[in-house]
């Protein structure tokens, strides 16, 4: 009886350990096929992307839709608007951009791109102070800047409007 029952407790442990070992062979790893880029790491079968890159696969990084030049129109302290032509450029970084000619500043306002929204970090450029923020939504931009002289304290509060030029 004693030997029957060694037997037993035999066969039932090595069940377990099977059926264990079957089931835990059957659970497919969800990121076995997925080769995230630019340091993403892969997650339940999705990519989590590195700062400043985006899309399925990390691939994109955040700034691209923002490159290039925009069409639209600039107006401060609800004057009338003045049709301005800004250009954005990339910087090292795949996060950060620059943007020239949007009030003639000779010198490139500094800005850091989170998926959809720019925000243009507080800086002094010959004398006068700029910060603002924005969003981009598909080929439409607007940003929210103020500037401010600071010799004579004068505060400009504007807001550019503006559509991507595209080549036909």
């Amino acid at each position: 009886m004693r030997r029957f029952t060694i037997i037993l407790s035999t066969v039932m442990m090595f069940l377990m350990v099977a059926s264990g070992i079957v089931f835990n062979a059957c659970t497919k790893d969800p990121c076995k096929d997925i080769i995230c880029k630019n340091n993403g790491v892969c997650r339940d079968g999705v990519c989590k992307c590195a700062l400043g890159y985006e899309g399925p696969f990390c691939a994109t990084k955040m700034y691209e839709k923002f490159i290039g030049t925009w069409d639209g129109s600039l107006r401060c302290n609800g004057l009338i608007p003045e049709i301005v032509n800004l250009v954005i450029a990339p910087e090292a970084q795949p996060n950060r951009v620059s943007l020239y000619d949007i009030f003639d500043q000779v010198n490139a306002l500094k800005a850091t791109i989170n998926v959809d929204k720019i925000d243009i970090e507080q800086q002094t450029i010959n004398g006068i102070q700029y910060i603002g923020n924005g969003y981009i939504d598909g080929k439409y931009i607007t940003l929210y800047i103020e500037s401010t002289d600071l010799a004579t304290s004068e505060v400009h509060t504007c807001v550019y409007n503006g559509t991507k030029f595209t080549q036909p």
